[in-house]
């Protein structure tokens, strides 16, 4: 619990300031990999159009609730650098620590060549990626910034994430987790759902 930790799920980039314990970090990865894998499937069916607005419902299914939501979004005629411009959206919604914790895991992934190619595959093929720093939170809950980009496939390419490019639509808010109530009511059967993949969906990363 006392080292920062970072880990590559489906087509987020997942950061931990310490404290979070082994079996939180585990509840939220699960729920974070069952939300995205719901959305991916009926966005490739053609039954949503919007994939943040399916993905934040099924979050709040799992267990998430919107703290003080703040949405960014740049227009899509700016070409700033992403690494930059990410962390700033994250240190405006959260703080700080969070900015930290994510450029830390960002550092993580482009020296893991496993890792950030999982990362970017995932990101090609769906066409959105997800920075998600997580810090301890009230009464056993995990707090974190859910910030969100979709992309154009076209552009995702190797290095990708650390290289000047266009933008399309970007959103950062807080959110926390109920972990207590995840594992509760959806661990069991999450896990059994998600057994067959999760261990090549989830990659860790040294920090």
């Amino acid at each position: 619990m006392d080292n920062h930790r970072a880990a590559v799920v489906g087509t987020g980039l997942m950061s931990f300031i310490p404290g979070i314990s082994v079996a939180q970090r585990t509840s939220v990865q699960l729920a974070l990999l069952q939300a995205g894998q719901e959305t991916r499937f009926v966005h490739e069916q053609g039954q949503v159009a919007d994939w943040y607005g399916y993905f934040k419902n099924k979050l709040k299914f799992y267990g998430w609730d919107a703290l003080s939501p703040g949405e960014v979004q740049w227009p899509a005629s700016e070409c700033p650098q992403i690494v930059d411009n990410a962390l700033r959206s994250i240190a405006a919604t959260a703080g700080v620590r969070y900015a930290a914790s994510t450029e830390l895991a960002m550092h993580g992934l482009n020296t893991n060549a496993s890792g950030l190619l999982h990362f970017e595959k995932r990101v090609q093929q769906q066409g959105v990626f997800q920075l998600l720093p997580c810090e301890p939170g009230k009464n056993g809950s995990v707090d974190m910034v859910l910030y969100h980009e979709e992309v154009d496939q076209a552009q995702v390419s190797a290095g990708f994430l650390f290289r000047e490019r266009r933008h399309q639509r970007v959103r950062a808010e807080l959110v926390r987790f109920n972990t207590q109530l995840f594992d509760r009511q959806f661990r069991d059967k999450v896990e059994r759902s998600l057994q067959a993949i999760a261990l090549k969906e989830i990659v860790e990363l040294q920090l």
